[in-house]
């Protein structure tokens, strides 16, 4: 039977058993950021349109796919695309910069974006991410390269690459836009539609292009290192040094490039090893002037965000529903002293599944059996307890029976 209405294009359920794999990995992901030191933060579904058209770049992928409209007061609203901005902008307006020089935060949640849905991929779609606000140290740079890789081996994801690139900072980065403009002009024939709509606009974005077209054209384009600082260079080799003496593996990728514009400096994106063009697992870097572009303080900044759909698609972890200790059925007259005895049991942490559709003892005992419970309650005449592993019966007066049989 068909239902009468469908989900919306590119949202989807999450459905038992995978909502149990969910579920443990979003505790895997919260157990993990709270052992750094990290604080969960929610923020708003709806924010502002400003807040991202200021912050993220006009021409970046996640300004053109944002779902917006106008309220009643003809104010602009967006279902948020992306957290960093919403984070900086609680940051600020609670004036988080103020109570905890060095804020550390992390969140789940979902966001919204209008792009074409596909495996791992979706307009719905959550996100993990991780902000530490205050310490523009090398140090605090590795401590979040760090929080990555150890949820990733603890997700079972073990065919990682961590790609990771120095794009200077903003004064070093025009000086390589300009010269990077002049080369993708020069072989503008060949490059493909994407890639001239973003030529005059952001010539950078360009390098993270997948269309065939540009590959090759990629290939031999200027890099940034040619063009930053002394000081950027130094600061990016001692953390190529702590990455190595922590013996996290990598790969310098001079032509990586994150999405959003407000990056400098020191960025990351781990892949798996499929060599697919939508491989990413997570990426971030460092943001050392949004925070103050946005009204606040000068506050040095870096995370990153991973999809948490992505998450669990390359990972090895199980749909581990919880074990069900009793399953209880009864018939007509007995079902107060069932609930009553359901009711302890909860109490003292036991999972149980009560049959509350069949009085049918042959159907409630291959219920409990499918559910792979370790124990099948019969409340009729008598008290029942059965043991479904070993088939041993027992019959029982009271709560106190139950508990010293088990």
């Amino acid at each position: 039977m068909k239902s009468k209405f469908q989900k919306i294009k590119g949202t989807y359920d999450i459905l038992p058993p995978e909502s149990f794999l969910w579920d443990n990995v979003i505790d895997i992901l919260s157990d993990i950021s709270m052992k750094f030191g990290f604080e969960k933060i929610h923020t708003p579904i709806i924010e502002d349109l400003n807040l991202f058209k200021q912050n993220l770049g006009y021409e970046t992928d996640v300004s053109k796919e944002m779902f917006t409209w106008e309220d009643q007061k003809n104010h602009h609203i967006v279902l948020k695309p992306e957290m960093t901005a919403p984070v900086v902008r609680a940051f600020i307006e609670n004036g988080l910069y103020r109570s905890k020089p060095l804020c550390k935060l992390f969140y789940i949640d979902a966001f919204f974006r209008r792009e074409k849905p596909q495996k791992g991929r979706q307009r719905q779609f959550h996100q993990f991410g991780v902000e530490a606000f205050g310490a523009a140290s090398v140090e605090q740079d590795l401590e979040i390269v760090l929080l990555a890789n150890k949820i990733l081996n603890s997700l079972n994801i073990n065919n990682s690459i961590l790609n990771i690139n120095n794009i200077g900072d903003p004064q070093s980065r025009m000086k390589y836009e300009k010269v990077l403009s002049t080369y993708f002009k020069d072989n503008i024939k060949k490059l493909s539609k994407v890639s001239i709509n973003r030529l005059n606009k952001n010539p950078i974005r360009i390098l993270d292009s997948k269309e065939k077209e540009d590959i090759d054209i990629i290939k031999n384009a200027p890099i940034i290192s040619d063009f930053i600082s002394m000081e950027s260079k130094e600061k990016f080799s001692s953390f190529l040094i702590h990455l190595n003496s922590l013996g996290i593996k990598y790969k310098e990728n001079n032509h990586l490039v994150r999405g959003l514009d407000y990056y400098n400096d020191t960025i990351f994106e781990i892949t798996n090893s499929s060599g697919k063009s939508q491989n990413a697992l997570l990426g971030g870097g460092r943001y050392d002037f949004l925070v103050e572009s946005m009204g606040g303080p000068s506050t040095p900044a870096v995370g990153f965000a991973a999809g948490i759909e992505r998450l669990i698609i390359e990972s090895s972890l199980q749909n581990n529903q919880s074990q069900i200790d009793f399953f209880i059925g009864f018939d007509n007259e007995n079902s107060k002293e069932a609930l009553i005895f359901a009711d302890k049991l909860v109490d003292d942490n036991f999972h149980i599944t009560i049959d509350t559709s069949s009085k049918n003892e042959k159907n409630q005992i291959k219920t409990a059996i499918k559910l792979k419970a370790n124990y099948f309650i019969k409340f009729g005449k008598k008290i029942t307890l059965r043991n479904l592993d070993s088939k041993k019966e027992f019959e029982i007066n009271n709560y106190q029976d139950l508990l010293e049989i088990i």
